[in-house]
């Protein structure tokens, strides 16, 4: 659990930032601001935060539009969550953690101490669009990342174990694959405009019309997400990251850090 104070330290903010973020939020469930104020905020909670964040910083998002956008886009920090903080399927032949240390697991070495730079894993990554500073979408790998990741830490237990050649090949194919280029899907979450958070009509329904972009069938499908003049695209994954590296007292170059906001994730205009 982390402070709003440890939050702060964590994303290099002011900690006043971040209770205006949590303020849109209490606003938003027509809760009371003082029942948030100081609250402590565990690891989805602080994904959030670190998604509203890199959308004002780098989106140019108004810092309570952004608040909302995080909030409303609760699946998108579930999914960033599950490689964040990564755990083995309950039932897989997994090493025992440490005493005494974190349960979490790190098949991808994010965190580990000599990887200071935190740069974008094409496999791994999901982003945050803003179309138009209104429309909001999201962008993530074709490829489950999740599934990549079990098979990631079922290999390198099995390496270890059986010490075998042939499964330490194959640890290290996969891992030579994280950065190759992938493709993506992007599906439209919703609209911010007027200080509100406007989910898209009927989303998660089977019945609802084709908000997604990718290749399909060898050509690529014109849709929703296409009609756009100006587009930014932030890496909320790579924020998160950055925010826990910092959380755990590891040494972080940010490869964002010396760029202007507009160039800092990616912004396309037609």
């Amino acid at each position: 659990m982390m402070t709003e104070q440890d939050v702060a330290r964590a994303l290099d903010c002011d900690v006043a930032l971040i209770r205006t973020i949590v303020n849109a939020w209490a606003d938003q469930t027509l809760t009371t601001a003082p029942g948030w104020v100081g609250k402590r905020h565990g690891s989805l909670a602080s994904i959030k935060l670190a998604m509203a964040h890199s959308l004002h910083l780098h989106a140019g998002l108004a810092l309570w539009d952004a608040a909302l956008v995080s909030s409303g886009c609760w699946q998108i920090s579930s999914s960033v969550l599950k490689i964040l903080n990564f755990e083995p399927p309950r039932h897989a032949d997994v090493g025992v953690p440490k005493e005494g240390g974190d349960a979490h697991f790190d098949p991808f070495m994010l965190f580990a101490p000599h990887a200071t730079e935190s740069t974008p894993v094409a496999a791994l990554d999901e982003y945050i669009e803003i179309a138009d500073g209104r429309r909001v979408y999201w962008r993530k790998p074709r490829s489950n990342a999740y599934t990549l990741a079990c098979e990631l830490h079922r290999l390198s237990e099995v390496s270890r174990r059986e010490d075998t050649r042939s499964f330490q090949g194959k640890y290290l194919e996969l891992l030579s694959r994280l950065r190759e280029p992938t493709d993506y899907v992007s599906e439209w979450i919703g609209t911010v405009a007027g200080g509100r958070f406007r989910p898209a009509p009927n989303r998660f329904s089977g019945r609802a019309p084709p908000m997604r972009q990718g290749p399909g069938g060898g050509e690529d499908r014109q849709t929703h997400a296409d009609s756009y003049v100006s587009k930014v695209s932030v890496n909320v994954s790579l924020a998160a990251r950055l925010m826990k590296r910092r959380a755990l007292g590891l040494a972080v170059t940010d490869p964002l850090a010396k760029e202007a906001p507009a160039n800092a994730e990616g912004r396309t205009t037609r």
